[in-house]
Order: C-alpha cells, then structure tokens, then sequence
C-alpha cells in the first residue's frame, strides 16, 4: 500500500489534464510523434454518460490521419444506419411525426462522395458513437502507448508556471498521495469547469442558458413503441423534449426541459421517460430495462477569453475553452479540432523543428473557430425554441386534433424546420472555416480585382488559399484521395511535369531538419484544376501553408525562397516571403 503522506514526483514533457475524448486525442497526437506525456483524469474510469453522439466528417479526416478512424467505425453504429431526424407532438395515440429531416447512412454519404469529385465534399463520411464507447475504445490505445503516462483517479489541483517549465499539483481520489508533476507544457483538457483554467485565472465570455435539463439515460427493447413513428437518430418533441437512439439497439438519453427552480430530488426517472416521450399528449410508457444513470445539466455557451497563458506553457483545449449548446455536435468536434492542433505545433517545438510563432498560432487560429462554433449552436438551438414556440403559440392542444387549423399548425412547423435545417448539414461551417492572418500562414497579396469569396456556413467552398483546408479529391483511380497522400507532418503537393519546385522543397527541409513529404502528380490534371495552383504547400492538420503564384513572371523557388516559406510555416521566424 502507498504511503499517503509521501509525495511522488514525476518528470515529463507534456501533463495533459483530462481524459475525455480531447485530453485523450491530445495523448495521442503528442505521442505518435514520440513526444512523452502524461494524462491525468480525476474519474477511476472513462464516462458512462452518452454526451456527445456524432463524430462529423472533418473529425473523422482527422482521425483517419491519426490512423484510428476505421478502428472507430467498428465502435459506432451501422455504416447502414440513417441519421434522420424526426419532430414529434409525440407518440401517444393523438401524437404524430410532423416533420422529418433525411439525413442519410455512412455508406449512402460514401457514394455521394464518390460521385460528386469536384472538391466540395468531405474525405469521409459522419459516424454515429456515443462518447460512452468512444471513451472507452480510445483509452486502451493511450495505455499502451510507450510515451504515455496514464493515470485515472488523478485529480489535477493547481499549477505554477514560470520561464522554464510548469509544476502541477494532484492528487491521488483513493488514497489521497499528492503528486507533483513538472513538465515542460501543460494542456487543459478538463471540461467546462476546467481547474486548469481557474488555475491560471483565465475567465470566460458568456455563460449558461436560463434553463436546465433533466437526463435519463436508459437501456430499452422495446422498438415497437419507440419506432411508432418510423426510425431515428433524434426525435424533437413539441414540448423542447428530446430523445437521442444511441446505438440502434437498446441505448437511449432522454432531455427534458425544466425551470431552473424546480426541485428534482424526487424525480422518478422512469417517469421522466414517459413524459419525454407522450409529447404534448402526456404519458407514453415503453419497456425499461434499466436505468443507466439520470442527472440534471445546464446548456451553456461561453468562450474562455484567451486560450494560453502569458508565459505561454500552458494551453486549454475542448470544454474547457469553449462550451457549446450540443444541438450541432459543435462541443467535442470541435474539441478534437483543438486537440490535434495543439498536439502537433507543441510537438514540432518539443522535436526541434518548430518555433514560438506556431505556438502563437494555436489561440490565433483556434480561438474564432471556437467563437464561430458557439454561436452557430445558438442558431441551431433558436430553432428548436421556434418551432416549439410556434406550437405553444397556437395552441398545443390543437396538434392533437384532426382539423383544418390543426393541419394549417402542423404544416407550418414543417415549413418552419425544413427552411432551418441546418443543424447537420451546414458543412461550411465544418469544413470551411479558415485562418488567413495566422503567423505560420504566408498570406496572399490580391489584386483590386480579385474579390474574397463569401464564407457559407452551408457550404463548403473548395480552395487552396493559404489558411483554408485543402480540399478532398481522387485521383483518376476512383480510390485514392489527394488527403491519402499526406505524410504525418508536412506535405508538398506538385502537380508541375518536370517537380522541381517540389523537389527544392524537398531538399531545403531536409537541410532545416523539418520533416515534409513530397508528392508528385503531374498526370492528374483533375485534381489540379480543383486544387488551382501548381504547387501547394500542406500542414500536418490538412491546411494550406503556401502556394505557388501561377501569374505570368512569377518568382521562380529558389532555395533561399523555400527557407524562407518553410521557416515561417513552422513559426521559427516571420519573414516576409515574396510570391
């Protein structure tokens, strides 16, 4: 048995605070490029409790570089499965599906991505998972890993920061030993009511909505009565009541609405359920096998104000830098953003190569993707608000009936729903967002007749302007994506025929030590006219850093020109390259 009144001392490059599904995305990015970390999570074991449900497509291209998105697919639900959503006065007798948002299987979204080449669409499709069993598949790849330290049942308590490194304070939940842990970075990945971020005082902008929900998460079979009205990833209840299928088989969570006064220590969570599910009707009892947990929770949507300190070794990631309303799936998505981020600019520092400008950049890209994100989910959620609002307006009762008024009422709100419906399919706002002004980006001069192109949440505009994410394409097999090609850190893309640009590239970075992949593709005149530049200079994360000027009496790449784009992409210094 340890003795609780000695303290343990550890030494490491990088403490990463949490184990959720950031903090863990954040190990192992740091770790796959040999980088030696230690996790520490406060709870015994990953979380029970369902949280986010959908890994959207960037998530899933970022885990396919990661080269965990297949082993993912096998966790979630059937690539067969659709992700429709239905709106629902609910599934009692009198109550009635009133609009429906189709919203189709991974498989279906594969040949939609097959057979719309042009750029636009993602490299892989969405994924269904509960964060319950993306937890639990994730952390076992963590402990195995050789340059993690895992340790759950650590609760971080505070830190000190100065010139040369961190000094983190934890604790040990079961026996109480305290552990200090020194390291030359820390990252912040423990939730909204990150400790890390009290600890280094950093406030955030915005705050809870005025209202809480009531979760039950329940095991259930019977399918008959809960597929009354077809089947579903979310059903939206009239009354701002939501059940979410989890799995397709037996897993459900259940929200309903309350006023923040009211008192629920006596709440009977089967109950709940029934009265989640009757709609506006009332009760609607199914078969409960069990009730896996049940709790109150507060949406909030809020911004931390900066997300690195001023010294600069401590960096907040996911929940803890931003919190999201989850109708969008914009919380952990945007999260695991953050998370593969942070991993591979701190590892570029740690493994020599990378400078202070790219850990700057890592607040000055992250942070308005986080901003923007937020606020979209309040859009969404304003929806959802709407239509129940539209209901309560005009009477709930009326949805009940079978008359001419309540047909006028359902098909409003049909009307009003499918007109905003963007909450799983605004694709820009996933994929297009972008970071022009970054430091490690060499930004374009324009032209005055050359005009910005207008950002969509919707949809996603492809390009290859600096800042913005190389856009997916195949290759004239009909298999290989442009984005298979990447190597783990950064990639030279040459679309000229004899690759010498590429080839300077090439022999620079091996000169300044920086890793890159050179990737020739002179007979693919497909994806070049898509890509729209000859060469094309891509980071670790899918973005671009440069690009060739294509103009007549452009400046030739000589190697100096490399060693200044290369040098400033991987933030060692902010040279001004020319074009």
């Amino acid at each position: 048995m340890a003795d609780s009144n000695k303290t343990i001392t550890h030494q490491v490059t990088v403490l990463v605070v949490g184990g959720g599904p950031v903090g863990l995305i954040t190990a192992w990015g740091l770790a796959r490029r040999g980088v030696h970390c230690m996790l520490a999570e406060r709870n015994m074991t990953t979380t029970k409790a369902p949280k986010m449900d959908i890994t959207n497509c960037r998530s899933m291209e970022l885990l396919r570089s990661m080269g965990l998105a297949d082993d993912l697919r096998k966790q979630g639900v059937s690539q067969d499965i659709s992700f429709d959503v239905l709106f629902s006065s609910g599934l009692g007798e009198k109550g009635e599906k009133i609009a429906r948002w189709n919203l189709p299987s991974p498989n279906i979204w594969r040949e939609m991505i097959k057979g719309k080449n042009d750029g636009t669409m993602p490299r892989e499709p969405y994924q269904r998972c509960s964060q319950a069993v993306f937890e639990a598949w994730l952390k076992p790849f963590i402990d195995a890993h050789p340059s993690v330290e895992s340790h759950f049942g650590l609760k971080f308590e505070s830190l000190e920061e100065d010139d040369e490194g961190v000094t983190s304070h934890l604790v040990d939940v079961t026996t109480g030993q305290i552990h200090v842990v020194k390291s030359t970075y820390v990252v912040g990945c423990d939730g909204a009511g990150s400790r890390v971020r009290r600890s280094i005082g950093i406030d955030l902008t915005g705050g809870p909505v005025p209202n809480k929900m009531y979760l039950v998460h329940f095991k259930s079979r019977d399918l008959t009565r809960l597929h009354r009205q077809g089947q579903f990833w979310h059903i939206f209840f009239a009354t701002g009541a939501i059940l979410i299928s989890q799995n397709e088989v037996d897993a459900w969570t259940a929200h309903l609405p309350m006023p923040l006064e009211e008192n629920t220590e006596s709440i009977n969570p089967y109950e709940i359920v029934s009265q989640v599910l009757g709609g506006i009707e009332g009760q609607f009892n199914i078969n409960i096998d069990e009730i896996l947990l049940h709790n109150t929770w507060r949406p909030t949507l809020a911004v931390a104000n900066s997300y690195r300190t001023e010294k600069g070794r401590v960096f907040l990631a996911g929940d803890s830098a931003h919190q999201n309303v989850p109708i969008g799936g914009y919380g952990m998505n945007t999260g695991l953003g953050d998370a593969f981020d942070i991993a591979w600019k701190l590892s570029a520092v740690l493994n020599g190569y990378g400078g202070e400008d790219l850990l700057a950049s890592y607040e000055i890209e992250r942070r308005p993707v986080g901003l923007r994100n937020v606020e979209r989910s309040r859009v969404h959620a304003s929806v959802h608000e709407g239509w129940a609002r539209i209901a309560a307006e005009r009477g709930q009762d009326v949805l009940l009936s079978d008359t001419d008024e309540s047909r006028k009422v359902k098909q409003d709100i049909a009307n009003f729903v499918n007109t905003n419906d963007g909450e799983n399919k605004d694709h820009g706002i996933e994929m297009g967002y972008s970071f022009p002004d970054s430091p490690v980006v060499v930004t374009e001069v324009r032209t005055a007749q050359e005009k910005e192109p207008e950002w969509s949440p919707r949809h996603y505009m492809p390009s290859t302007k600096p800042g913005s994410r190389a856009p997916h394409v195949y290759l004239q097999d009909g298999k290989t994506s442009i984005l298979d090609l990447y190597g783990m850190d950064y990639t030279v893309v040459d679309f000229t025929l004899d690759g010498e640009i590429s080839k300077v590239f090439e022999d620079t970075a091996q000169k300044l030590s920086v890793p890159i992949q050179r990737v020739h593709l002179p007979d693919e005149p497909h994806v070049a006219s898509i890509w729209q530049k000859s060469v094309v200079l891509v980071r670790p994360d899918g973005f671009v850093a440069w690009r060739s000027d294509d103009r007549p009496g452009q400046v030739s790449v000589t190697a100096q020109l490399a060693e200044d784009i290369i040098s400033r992409t991987v933030g060692r210094h902010n040279v001004r390259c020319r074009q």
